[in-house]
């Protein structure tokens, strides 16, 4: 009996001596990150029979069993995953936003002291200091550009490190997960399935770690190991073995790193598929907010530079040059280049050559772009968004080369090369903008202020019309890019020009280099209305515009005179007009345009103009000289048109008298009719474009010789007349194009010749007949500010986003939208925090070691201990006893 009592007591000492140290090395762990409070299974040992009834024989420790749940320590790595993710997005952005909005970096100030240097020069243009003061605020603003793109770049390495850092964390975790799964898995075969508690949290807290760099899932195995998942699935560790994480250089963008799997001999690029975690806040924050950053101020820098370059080449100089460049040439050759990146995995040989060319840099997004020939020809390309992968644009490239593609402002270039299926290449318009900005002009004489373009009115004008003082819109011809033949000789307008009114309302522009004797222009404008009380544009402002004249073989020829000769002896043609769109490049023919015989040009004029893109301007012009008179009854009288125009007794049948005869006439002036005499010669012009009929009734020995511009003289004798045709100038917006049937009137492919002259000029007011007004190179421009204004303007010039921000309300934009996302971010991070701490303060309650509870729990075992050892006292007491009877 005693023995039994000795073993239940021993039984006793020996669990509670367990309970004892488990609860003693809680106390000591207490502080132990990972560590899960243990506790001891007791279960009282198999009871014996006795007769009377089952006897107890002690108690037996079953295990040493972890307090944990699976469920909050899942709990805990996700809202941990959460918030690693948002502490690095915040931190990261929260450096870009400060960035940004500091005055001391920000481009805000910089552009507003730029176009303020700008402001105070324009005020007294010929300063030399408010010039040198403007030259000065450029560099300052570039230098702002430059340190905007340093630090946004510092930023980038910095986080290319902290991703290298990171992956070499991530492999570290990864082997001890696999060297930990291996020792579970032998300690559970050495100690009958018994849990080893210190290895479990050993492995939790690394996965705890790991889930603080990217997503775990933690998949069991049933052996007590783990399989774990990272990202959106990619397997880190698989059982024992322990893949590895890499960095490398992308082979599409050098500029950016890539995160590769090593499995199994294989390296897959898993970039895309690393999410949560430092890592994804990290990945994240580059491939939103720093890459947006990138291109958003480089868009910036290169608006800017193109907005100034093109109103600064629009101006003249000091020295009376025009202005050349302000910043450096967006376009320049290298910075092309520079834009376009080949793919590492392009087929040989490497002798693509390609250019990437801002053509309009207010439609300038901060996309990246990847170009790819996707098949099935070497000639199919597709142009989607680099970070979306949104399909923008197909095309199919003409072969043999150079070809382009244009889409949001730029144009790319394929210049040559053996450019075959599964090539790749990245675009990048913007994202070196701010690096690449330049300061081109060094010398103040070089800032180009004044307008070269000035007008004056003739000081003999009788009329109150006033001409504006001219607005240069190019230099260069925006199709061709080649300079415009108004400016192609230095210091000087070619040719200066005259602006003349044949009558109240109708005017032609002159080459005027001659002022005594002003000549048509090539191509011609004359016959040009004039609408008193509106702005007037005296030249076309559409480059695209050309302009054909009716030419042919028969135009203005005079038909032999005769008793009766009522037409103009025009033949019919056809002519066809075609469309071509300038965005599709579709052409469209518009139906035939069949002109009946005899037609005048006013009617030819008309029926034009009634057509889609085209506007016909018509006159009939004719000289009359060599007046005979015989002196024979009847005396010679000249009609027009059918009007007899008598003339006063006393006068000489010759062409003064004859001046005021045509144009007091109602029914000729109806007609656009009017008559000059320069004493010799009597010019009647139609200014509408009727026929001329001209007849002389008389004595067979009277006559006049009447000529056109293309034909005569041509005599015409008393008793005979002849009816001359006019002329007909056809403008033709862009893309639109006349061909006819014949050479008769139109020649059956006119030379259509551009009407852009590069400057635009208005008149207002009413001007009178005779008035001249003259358009010449400013050659005294010193104090000219006109093109100064305009640059000055430029700051207050809706001219980003397809003309809608100010290149201040642009950099604002992007202020606001790292600002608000920084601000969120914060909040979102705070958020997450809180919710982890939540979370971790439930698994602590659970599994965390409370001193309070396991000293109480050391008392407990203490007297439960004690109170075995008593019975081991007992039981030996009674022993002893039974001794004592035998002796």
């Amino acid at each position: 009996m005693s023995g039994g009592l000795i073993n239940i007591g021993l039984s006793g000492l020996r669990a509670h001596q367990t309970a004892l140290s488990t609860t003693g090395n809680n106390v000591t762990n207490a502080n132990t990150p990972g560590y899960s409070r243990q506790r001891v299974e007791f279960q009282a040992t198999d009871s014996n029979y006795m007769g009377a009834g089952y006897q107890g024989t002690g108690v037996a420790v079953t295990t040493i069993e972890r307090t944990t749940a699976q469920f909050l320590v899942n709990q805990v790595r996700i809202d941990t995953t959460m918030n690693s993710e948002l502490e690095a997005f915040e931190s990261n952005i929260s450096q870009i936003d400060s960035l940004l909005a500091d005055p001391t970096t920000g481009l805000s100030p910089g552009l507003s002291n730029f176009f303020g240097a700008l402001h105070g020069a324009v005020d007294d243009p010929s300063a030399i200091p408010e010039r040198e003061l403007v030259i000065s605020q450029a560099r300052g603003l570039i230098n702002r550009f430059d340190v905007l793109y340093g630090r946004l770049l510092s930023q980038k390495q910095a986080l290319d490190q902290d991703l290298q850092a990171q992956v070499a964390e991530i492999n570290s975790y990864a082997q001890g997960i696999a060297r930990l799964n291996q020792a579970i898995a032998t300690a559970k075969g050495g100690s009958g399935s018994q849990q080893p508690n210190e290895l479990l949290d050993q492995r939790d807290e690394l996965l705890r770690k790991l889930s603080e760099l990217t997503q775990v899932t933690a998949v069991n195995t049933g052996d007590g190991g783990v399989n774990v998942l990272i990202g959106k699935g990619q397997a880190l560790v698989v059982g024992t073995r322990a893949n590895s994480l890499t960095t490398q250089v992308s082979p599409d963008d050098p500029q950016e790193l890539q995160i590769a799997l090593s499995e199994a001999g294989r390296t897959n690029e898993i970039t895309s598929e690393m999410s949560g975690g430092s890592i994804g806040g990290l990945l994240r924050f580059r491939d939103t907010v720093l890459r947006d950053a990138f291109n958003s101020i480089g868009r910036v820098a290169i608006a800017l530079a193109d907005a100034v370059n093109r109103q600064h080449q629009k101006g003249i100089d000091l020295e009376g040059n025009l202005g050349g460049l302000f910043f450096n040439d967006v376009n320049d050759d290298a910075l092309m280049r520079a834009r376009v990146t080949p793919s590492k995995a392009n087929a040989l040989p490497e002798d693509r050559k390609m250019r990437v060319e801002i053509v309009d840099s207010t439609q300038l997004t901060t996309r990246d772009y990847k170009v790819s020939f996707d098949g099935p020809t070497n000639q199919d390309v597709s142009i989607l968004d680099a970070e979306t992968g949104e399909l923008i644009q197909r095309a199919v490239l003409p072969s043999p080369l150079p070809a382009s593609v244009d889409l949001e402002g730029i144009r790319i270039n394929f210049d040559a090369g053996s450019f075959q299926t599964g090539d790749s290449f990245l675009v990048t318009p913007t994202r070196y903008g701010a690096r690449d900005i330049d300061l081109t002009i060094d010398r103040v004489e070089e800032l180009a202020l004044a307008s070269p373009v000035r007008t004056d009115a003739s000081i003999g004008n009788t009329g109150n019309a006033r001409i504006s003082a001219g607005e240069l819109l190019d230099v260069n011809h925006p199709a061709t890019g080649g300079i415009l033949s108004e400016f192609r000789n230095p210091g000087a307008l070619t040719p200066p020009l005259i602006v003349r009114f044949i009558t109240d309302n109708v005017y032609e522009i002159l080459d005027n280099t001659d002022p005594a004797n002003p000549k048509p222009l090539d191509p011609p404008v004359t016959n040009r209305t004039h609408v008193a009380g509106i702005n007037n544009n005296l030249f076309s402002s559409d480059p695209g515009q050309t302009q054909v004249s009716m030419e042919g073989t028969s135009v203005a020829q005079i038909p032999a005179p005769a008793a009766s000769v009522t037409t103009n002896g025009y033949p019919a043609q056809t002519l066809t007009l075609q469309n071509r769109d300038p965005e599709t490049g579709i052409v469209t023919t518009q139906p035939a345009l069949n002109i009946a015989a005899n037609s005048s040009a006013r009617d030819i004029a008309a029926a034009l103009t009634q057509r889609q893109g085209v506007t016909a301007y018509a006159y009939t012009l004719a000289s009359l000289t060599g007046f005979v008179d015989d002196g024979s009854a009847p005396a010679p009288a000249l009609s027009i048109n059918g009007r007899s125009l008598t003339l006063p007794a006393g006068s000489t049948f010759g062409p003064d008298d004859y001046v005021d005869l045509i144009n007091n006439d109602s029914v000729l002036q109806d007609q656009g009719i009017l008559a000059q005499s320069d004493g010799t010669t009597l010019t009647i012009r139609s200014t509408q474009g009727y026929d001329l009929r001209i007849s002389l009734s008389g004595s067979g020995g009277d006559s006049v010789s009447v000529s056109t511009p293309n034909d005569g003289p041509v005599v015409v004798s008393g008793g005979t007349e002849t009816t001359v045709g006019g002329f007909v100038d056809v403008v033709l917006d862009d893309g639109v194009t006349l061909t006819a049937n014949t050479n008769t009137l139109f020649t059956q492919a006119p030379v259509a010749k551009s009407t852009y002259t590069g400057f635009q000029v208005q008149l207002d007011g009413q001007p009178k007949q005779g008035d001249t007004f003259t358009i010449v190179y400013n050659t005294s421009g010193v104090s000219d500010n006109r093109n100064g204004l305009n640059l000055v303007n430029l700051e207050n010039t809706s001219w980003l986003d397809g003309e809608v921000s100010t290149f201040n309300e642009a950099y604002g934009q992007l202020v606001e939208t790292i600002g608000s996302a920084a601000n969120q971010a914060q909040i979102d991070k705070d958020a997450s925090k809180s919710l982890l701490q939540q979370s971790e303060n439930r698994l602590q309650e659970m599994a965390g070691v409370n001193l309070d509870e396991e000293a109480g729990r050391l008392i407990q075992y203490q007297a439960a201990y004690n109170a075995s050892a008593q019975v081991v006292s007992i039981a030996r007491q009674l022993f002893d006893t039974l001794l004592s009877t035998f002796r």
